[in-house]
């Protein structure tokens, strides 16, 4: 059976379509349950040269930004139900993934100053156990949206406002899910020796 004679939800029905466009909770959480095992499997194992990650941690962050990207309003429009809404996914899911390898490989390059001669072995150690326990942190934050308010607050620096936007919650309810995280991270910080966090 070809990719166009397979059922297609949002192509094949015309009111969940509709309601998904203009932004509806319920057509949005069908999308998601929907498409979501595609999603899981483009992360999982990769298209092109990528692999797809290794980490549960990173594929969780990617499905929530992938879908992020696709209940955009201008994505959500961008879809006229056509062509199956899975290949259209896909496209989206695999632009969202592109994006996020450029920038993690911006963040890994070697074009920051160099360390100072006078900076000891000592404090270079503990430089880079610190970079070891953060990237240990985050792999423990895995419930939805939990690693994406950890990627959009605390690392990119979102603000509430513009992240309760983009998570369709409220600030109360984000306000909470930041103060749990930071709860928590000052627990795992503290039981590994590190005391201090801003």
């Amino acid at each position: 059976m070809s990719e166009t004679e397979k059922t297609d939800l949002l192509r094949d029905d015309a009111a969940v379509r509709e309601a998904f466009r203009r932004g509806e909770r319920s057509a949005m959480a069908q999308v998601y349950t929907e498409y979501s095992p595609l999603v899981q499997t483009i992360c999982t194992h990769g298209f092109g040269g990528f692999r797809g990650f290794f980490s549960s941690a990173d594929r969780e962050d990617a499905v929530q930004q992938i879908f992020m990207a696709a209940f955009e309003e201008r994505t959500r429009l961008a879809y006229d139900g056509l062509k199956p809404y899975g290949s259209f996914l896909r496209g989206v899911a695999q632009n969202t993934v592109r994006r996020m390898l450029e920038k993690r490989t911006r963040f890994q390059r070697t074009d920051a100053p160099a360390p100072q001669q006078d900076q000891g072995l000592e404090d270079q150690a503990i430089e880079a156990e610190t970079l070891g326990l953060v990237r240990r942190f985050r792999s423990t934050v895995v419930d939805p949206p939990e690693p994406v308010v950890l990627q959009r607050y605390f690392i990119d620096g979102v603000s509430e406002e513009a992240l309760a936007v983009e998570l369709g919650c409220t600030r109360y309810r984000l306000r909470k899910t930041i103060a749990r995280i930071h709860k928590r991270m000052e627990g795992y910080f503290k039981a590994h020796g590190v005391s201090a966090l801003p």
